[in-house]
């Protein structure tokens, strides 16, 4: 049992220790992106296989922006949206370009009476219910009420009432982005999770907070009530914390539809539909999602998906929307029940060091991480996130802390009762190492004496008495010396030179072939003309039986080669031309030459009647026995032809 003294120390040395580094280790970069790369390894095993069906995106690309025929104006903006609703779109998601924000000065109720923005505004007021305008804000978890761009210039007002037609909060939905995103270094990254709903200052001078949604929310709310389906977006607007996007693929995943495939060029500044048919099968009943989807810019708001690819704010936005229409969102518990998770586990940790000891406490160590693992990935596929490289690396620091201290208190007693036998050793201790130090120096020295200093003196002895030395024989030996170790360097050399791979072959076989060929034709060796039909094989990589017999094949080629310059091509034979052929069968592998000399008949029946003579002969039986079902064979073709076949199969 615990003394009650000892356990409330331990108790509060381990909540202590929980609550501490739990706060150190969060503030750490390295950890943060160590628990972002586990969280993306989970959310790549985690993803749905095909995204729904019902949302598609509209790309504006760069070629777009180039199109000199093209003007990307609000008023291409209107007739687009428009003639997209026209062909049965659902709800149409439209992100503004960043320079069509109007100056802060314009605050409502004011009276708009600009030709660009009236299409826009139009639109807003003829169909908010299908019509999402995205507002792009910074991360909400860095302030507590940021600031929210009402647009004014968008939305129709009551002259009378002076208040919009249309209330903003029905119409304008946030989407969370910052720089950062496009390399995302913690998982509260806007790249990674996204509040569904945020309070914003609207007017900073009257305190006017307004509750709006996530553009996808507020998409999914009016999709809900254009199909009448069970409203799941009143539930999910309910969740207080961030959620956690459940990413479709890399980019590109959604279905998509380019610019120029729906609008026509004109000098109107107009989206004119090139065929409304086929854009009304397209996004009928859809989720229209419009955005840029390329290059690095504010209105791209690229951001670095799990997959490793850059991914523009309009896939983001949809992966999200698709994340809530299905339900595969992954919730975050709030911060103070991790808080807890984690300081439970440090009480744990201290109750373990104090009541087990050794091996005893590791096995403890082992079966919380791996409790706390199961309880993560349960979670996990339950749609719960839990942070992992945190909490272990709480604990970890925890229990080397509490352990530490529990080593240190029971040492402290120990310590305390060895003190008088330490002060009454001590002088013992000091005697015997000064006795111990002046052996030490004695012995040495006599060593010194005795040995090196001796054997100096009976060598300059030697010099002085014996002026006649036989200093030839002494160079005779020295000089037969070292011839011997010249030859053994010369056999190493010679055996080196046999040993090492031939340079030709690194970049495989095929390439081997055509270099030996080419060195052939222009040293003049090989006059025939040459017809090759090699294929590159695919040869396993970094591996050491196939690299040993690729040497044996060159060198079968080489001997095969060599036949048809002595034998077969002029003056010694008749051939004209050469053929080499190297091709891949599945796992069988098949070189040929072959050459159209008169003798073919001569030449055969030669092999035939030696069938176990010649050198070149057995070296070539040699080199098919020890390839992987090696098969050779040399025979007369009815055109004439003397051919050279073996195979193989690849290791």
């Amino acid at each position: 049992m615990w003394r009650k003294g000892w356990q409330i120390k331990f108790l509060s040395l381990g909540i202590g220790c929980g609550v501490f580094y739990n706060f150190i280790f969060s503030q750490i970069p390295l950890v943060q992106k160590l628990e972002l790369q586990l969280q993306d390894t989970l959310l790549r095993l985690h993803h749905p296989k095909s995204p729904p069906q019902e949302i598609i995106l509209v790309k504006i690309q760069r070629k777009d922006l180039a199109n000199q025929k093209l003007s990307l104006g609000r008023v291409f903006y209107a007739d687009l949206v428009k003639h997209l609703l026209e062909a049965g779109a659902s709800v149409v998601v439209l992100n503004l370009r960043n320079d069509w924000r109007e100056p802060p000065e314009f605050e409502y109720p004011i009276k708009i009476t600009e030709s660009i923005n009236r299409p826009l505004k139009n639109l807003v007021q003829n169909h908010s219910d299908r019509l999402v305008l995205v507002t792009r804000t910074n991360q909400i978890s860095n302030s507590k009420k940021p600031n929210f761009l009402i647009y004014n210039h968008l939305i129709p007002f009551d002259g009378e009432q002076l208040q919009p037609l249309i209330p903003p909060h029905t119409i304008q939905g946030f989407f969370e982005y910052e720089s950062e995103a496009e390399f995302p270094r913690n998982l509260s990254s806007t790249a990674r999770r996204s509040h569904l709903v945020g309070q914003f200052f609207i007017s900073q001078e009257n305190n006017q907070v307004k509750t709006f949604k996530s553009a996808a929310l507020l998409a999914l709310e009016k999709f809900e009530q254009q199909q009448q389906k069970i409203p799941l977006s009143s539930r999910i607007a309910k969740i207080p914390t961030q959620v956690n996007i459940n990413f479709w693929g890399r980019a590109g995943t959604f279905p998509s539809l380019e610019l120029a495939s729906i609008c026509q060029p004109n000098k109107e500044k107009k989206c004119l539909v090139v065929s409304p048919s086929q854009l009304s099968k397209k996004v009928r009943h859809k989720v229209v999602f419009i955005g840029f989807a390329e290059g690095n810019n504010i209105h791209t708001m690229a951001m670095l998906s799990p997959k490793g690819d850059s991914m523009a704010g309009v896939e983001i936005q949809a992966n999200l929307m698709a994340s809530l229409m299905t339900g595969s969102f992954l919730q975050i518990p709030p911060q103070w029940v991790e808080l807890i998770i984690v300081i439970f586990g440090a009480i744990l940790l201290s109750i373990g060091v104090y009541q087990y000891h050794k091996w005893r406490f590791l096995w403890l160590v082992l079966a919380i991480f791996s409790v706390y693992l199961g309880v993560c990935l349960i979670l996990f596929k339950y749609k719960w996130i839990l942070s992992i490289i945190l909490p272990l690396l709480v604990w970890i620091a925890t229990g080397i802390s509490v352990f530490i201290y529990f080593i240190f208190g029971r040492q402290k007693e120990v310590i305390t009762l060895q003190n008088y036998q330490i002060t009454q050793l001590k002088a013992a201790e000091q005697e015997a190492i000064l006795s111990r130090t002046r052996k030490i120096l004695h012995r040495t020295a006599s060593d010194i004496h005795d040995g090196a200093l001796q054997d100096l003196k009976l060598v300059m002895d030697k010099i002085e008495l014996e002026p006649d030395l036989d200093v030839d024989s002494i160079l005779d030996k020295l000089a037969a010396l070292g011839q011997e170790i010249r030859e053994n360097l010369h056999n190493i050399r010679r055996l080196a030179e046999k040993m090492e791979v031939t340079p030709a072959l690194r970049q495989g076989l095929d390439v081997g072939i055509r270099a030996t060929l080419q060195d052939l034709v222009n040293s003049g060796k090989l006059t025939l003309t040459v017809i090759t039909e090699i294929q590159p094989l695919q040869e396993p990589e970094l591996n050491s039986v196939w690299i040993e017999h690729r040497e044996e094949i060159y060198r079968f080629f080489r001997e095969a080669l060599n036949n048809v310059i002595q034998h077969a091509q002029p003056p010694h034979g008749t051939a004209t031309q050469v053929c080499i052929s190297l091709e891949q069968q599945g796992v069988r592998c098949i070189l040929a030459i072959a050459n159209n000399a008169n003798n073919a008949s001569t030449l055969n029946h030669a092999a035939c009647e030696r069938p176990k003579g010649g050198y070149g002969s057995k070296m070539m039986s040699a080199i098919a026995s020890e390839l992987p079902d090696g098969a050779w064979e040399m025979s007369a073709l009815p055109d004439g032809q003397v051919q050279v076949i073996l195979s193989w199969r690849l290791p």
